[in-house]
């Protein structure tokens, strides 16, 4: 396959990665801010959410966010206080925590933080020197860490692709869906039922079920885009 082909099949399907691992990174990374919720409070964002037509859960999560959306204004101080509390009360207590945010608390026998499976993170993202915020203070298998480490991936795997190089593109992409299925596809749908069960405001089951949707999907992608890149390369 001509590279210059190849390139202009995968640019667009980069950069919708990249916006949608930016707002699901930004939505379970701490609390929601002011500008986050400026940013969602956009009904055409939602609206014309990429891959409804593809995936269901996309479509669902997107319509639940919605709806709020229509409801209410989200720049409100009531909404604000409301989903704070929400985000707090459900992932970082300091009462037993209904829908924890670790892989660790789904995946480990112990159940326990700074085990085996954090480490198996954090070998994944010292392969591409990735240090997390708060390094050593949060463990690295929390759920706003793993989708920006995918969103970073998908940074540079942008940069591969405008220097041409498919070789990187190809690994990066390998990478991210090793990275899927060892790691984020083995406890998000554990905690998307969990925070349907537990969460008081309709937008964290809107945004799980999205997350969900939308990593399902991207592993599809993935494995399209890894068969591409081969070509490329040969």
């Amino acid at each position: 396959m001509n590279n210059n082909k190849s390139i202009l099949q995968i640019e667009p399907l980069l950069e919708t990665r990249v916006f949608i691992y930016d707002l699901l990174r930004r939505a379970f990374l701490q609390e929601p801010t002011p500008e986050f919720l400026a940013f969602i409070n956009d009904r055409s964002l939602f609206e014309n959410f990429p891959f409804q037509e593809e995936q269901k859960d996309i479509a669902e999560g997107a319509a639940q966010i919605l709806a709020l959306i229509y409801e209410k204004d989200l720049t409100s101080l009531e909404v604000f206080d409301s989903l704070h509390w929400d985000y707090t009360r459900m992932f970082i207590g300091p009462d037993r925590l209904p829908a924890p945010l670790w892989e660790s608390a789904y995946l480990s026998k112990e159940r326990l933080l700074f085990q085996e499976r954090t480490l198996q993170v954090r070998q994944a993202y010292l392969k591409y020197h990735f240090l997390p915020r708060n390094f050593m203070q949060e463990a690295d298998d929390h759920l706003g860490l793993e989708l920006d480490f995918m969103y970073q991936l998908t940074l540079q795997a942008q940069e591969a692709m405008n220097e041409e190089n498919m070789e990187k593109l190809q690994q990066i992409f390998t990478d991210q869906k090793d990275f899927l299925e060892n790691h984020l596809l083995q406890w998000v749908p554990e905690l998307t039922l969990k925070i349907r069960e537990n969460a008081q405001s309709s937008f964290y089951p809107g945004i799980a079920k999205v997350l969900k949707g939308f990593l399902t999907l991207d592993l599809e992608a993935l494995e399209e885009l890894i068969d591409s890149t081969q070509c490329s390369v040969k």
